[in-house]
């Protein structure tokens, strides 16, 4: 497999696990005492509570929707997949669009990591007894899928080898008679030209007499 080929590879598994991971818990939210447990799950799209109270009923509840710059990334990284197949112009777009794709998705998992990190933080300072919150498995999807797209850009800039001939280049036969002149690798030997020699003009001898 090409270093080409395996960076749209990646390209396209990053894509996947992206938004796969976005259905994920980014964090868990609960209480820590009381039976059952009533949490709540985070994901890139939404809250999904569990085993709340009876009567208790937060309603649909959105979360900062992380997601939509996750999966406009995905879908860039799948065109940039797909143009990598093309001819030389498409190629040179499928490059770029796999740096936008890769930059947005960075850009996105970063700002979700860092309100993971924020809930996390906060929640750590509460009493004893109080809310735990702890990271789920989302962050490390899309952290996962961040590297891999990375990999795959780099990949797919790669310089590919310089193309071999398909059969041995030869500069010169042995056994044909020449001046002993080697043969460039592009080009003709350029043989020795003799320059015709102008007429002396009279005019000079005059003045070389004194006239």
């Amino acid at each position: 497999m090409s270093r080409r080929l395996l960076g749209v590879v990646l390209l396209v598994v990053a894509g996947v696990v992206a938004v796969v991971g976005t259905f994920q818990p980014l964090y868990l939210d609960g209480i820590g005492h009381g039976t059952p447990t009533p949490w709540a799950a985070v994901t890139s799209w939404e809250y999904v509570f569990f085993t709340m109270p009876e009567g208790m009923d937060f309603g649909p509840v959105q979360s900062p929707q992380y997601a939509v710059p996750i999966v406009v990334a995905a879908v860039l990284l799948a065109v940039a997949a797909a143009l990598a197949f093309l001819p030389e112009a498409q190629r040179l777009a499928a490059r770029y669009l796999a740096i936008a794709g890769t930059g947005l998705l960075a850009g996105a998992v970063w700002a979700a990591v860092t309100a993971v990190m924020a809930a996390v933080g906060n929640m750590a300072m509460q009493p004893e007894g109080g809310y735990t919150t702890t990271v789920g498995e989302g962050v490390v999807m899309l952290g996962a899928s961040v590297v891999v797209a990375v990999v795959g850009v780099v990949l797919l800039h790669a310089r590919r080898p310089p193309p071999r001939p398909d059969g041995p280049a030869v500069y010169r036969v042995d056994g044909v008679e020449d001046d002993d002149t080697d043969t460039p690798p592009f080009g003709i030997p350029v043989a020795e030209v003799e320059v015709a020699r102008l007429p002396e003009s009279s005019f000079d001898d005059r003045r070389a007499d004194g006239a």
